[in-house]
């Protein structure tokens, strides 16, 4: 994980730091070696004390990581478990007016005469209430994300806020360095400046880590942002229209010109739960890659390469064999901190993985969302082409064309229910499967909540350790 081995890398640090890495004065040195030790304990003092502003700088960085991610990353009880409560009722709802449809037109296949008209209104009454809880859950969903973002931006976590902090952090720690860098060329003797040169790598090494961690959640959380808002919004228009369909079908029941318009806008809501998939991933991928072009331009370094690659950029061979002599002695120092550092390198998005995962709660429609709309679609078509097709019948043929109108209406339902049914499926398997997959990283303390607790404590421990640190 990217917090836990940027905290032992700082530990590594740490520790290298507080030991000394002066080499044993051999029998009959020089005045000028002499001379060299004395001055050594300034100068390393020096950079020991950029070392700790710099660590310290990387802990901010860290901690602004988590709270961000813990601020821009947020469910409320509603959307865990409200919203596909609510959108189970409504689709069984207007899975009940699907079925009384069926059953009233399964009658009337030889004869549309035999069909219950009151018991079609109480279906679509049925629907009504189901398509008007299915908008306003959306809707609700809708509105939380929006003020959830407004509070985020109040924090300083809005994207512009947060590049700007992380930036201000960044410039400090490469100033930092570049300092570092410069005391570091004072040091006369070559193999403790290769030290000290590759221990700056290693902060170096930290602070891009941190920074591309940044990137990577930053972009996730903006792709997650658009495909979530734009989901709910299609969601509740569609939610909507369908009910404005079924209000326009009740009126057909009196009016029968209104049956057009009706099965028309029944069409277009279906169709809105088609594509809603598609354009939602669709905001949600434009929305990321507009994020990491704006990341791009202000931090331009790319991934951070790995441990072996940093090392050989100075040509180090680190043997890890025990001798008595100084040099060695400071050789094994550097491949205890190369061995450890190691645990660096890896994918810096595997969390970013985890939390997604767990937001299941539009995520269920981005995969079979379409193929439930196409149902939807299906009987829209036969709907209306049921209607206008008797319309345009003469009064001879009437009659027949009723049939035929109730025939490819009772079609179409058919295909519709299917759909329904696979929903009504769906959600409760996918909440099930999210509840036990949540149980299971609680009890390994892996939640999302208690891994962001943890490490923010370990990193107020690892400043107040950083502190207080003499050297």
């Amino acid at each position: 994980m990217a917090a836990d081995r940027f905290i032992c890398a700082v530990l590594i640090v740490l520790i290298i730091q507080m030991t000394t890495i002066s080499p044993a004065k051999a029998d009959g040195e020089d005045y000028l070696a002499d001379k060299v030790v004395q001055n050594e304990a300034p100068l390393k003092e020096r950079i020991a004390s950029l070392d700790q502003q710099i660590m310290l700088e990387c802990i901010r960085l860290a901690r602004f990581n988590l709270n961000f991610h813990k601020s821009v990353n947020q469910k409320t009880f509603f959307q865990e478990w409200l919203y596909p409560m609510t959108r189970e009722a409504g689709t069984a709802l207007n899975f009940s007016n699907t079925v009384i449809d069926l059953c009233q037109r399964a009658k009337g296949l030889e004869n549309p005469k035999y069909i219950s008209r009151p018991s079609q209104k109480r279906g679509l009454e049925a629907a009504l209430i189901g398509q008007l809880i299915t908008g306003s859950s959306s809707a609700f969903s809708l509105g939380t994300n929006t003020v959830q973002s407004l509070q985020a931006r109040k924090r300083g976590y809005s994207p512009a806020r947060s590049i700007a902090t992380v930036k201000e952090i960044d410039t400090t720690i490469e100033s930092l360095l570049s300092e570092r860098e410069k005391l570091v060329s004072e040091e006369p003797r070559e193999d403790v400046r290769r030290v000290y040169a590759m221990q700056g790598r290693l902060l170096e090494h930290i602070r891009n880590q941190l920074v591309f961690e940044f990137k990577t959640w930053s972009m996730s959380s903006r792709s997650i942002e658009w495909a979530e808002d734009t989901f709910f919004a299609i969601d509740s228009a569609q939610g909507y229209t369908q009910f404005t369909s079924s209000c326009l079908s009740l009126d057909a029941f009196s009016h029968s010109h209104v049956g057009g318009a009706a099965a028309i806008t029944n069409l277009v809501a279906n169709s809105l739960v088609s594509v809603n998939p598609i354009v939602r991933s669709l905001a949600g991928r434009t929305a990321g890659k507009i994020q990491r072009r704006r990341l791009a331009k202000v931090f331009p370094r790319a991934q951070p390469k790995k441990i072996d690659e940093v090392l050989s950029e100075y040509g180090e061979s680190v043997k890890l064999g025990a001798r008595e002599n100084a040099s060695t002695s400071r050789t094994q120092e550097l491949a205890f901190l190369v061995r450890h550092s190691s645990a660096l390198d890896g994918p810096l998005n595997e969390e970013v993985h985890r939390f997604e995962k767990l937001r299941r709660i539009a995520d269920q429609q981005n995969i079979s969302g379409t193929l439930i709309g196409l149902t939807g679609v299906t009987r829209g078509i036969l709907n209306t082409t049921a209607f206008y097709q008797n319309r345009t019948a003469g009064s001879t043929q009437s009659e027949y064309h009723k049939v035929i109108a109730n025939n490819l209406n009772f079609a179409g339902r058919i295909v519709q229910s299917t759909g329904q049914v696979y929903s009504l499926i769906l959600t409760p398997a996918t909440e099930v499967r999210h509840f036990i997959y949540k149980r299971r990283l609680q009890r390994a303390g892996k939640e999302p909540h208690q891994i962001i607790r943890a490490r923010l404590d370990q990193l107020d421990e690892l400043e107040t350790r950083i502190k207080s640190s003499q050297y």
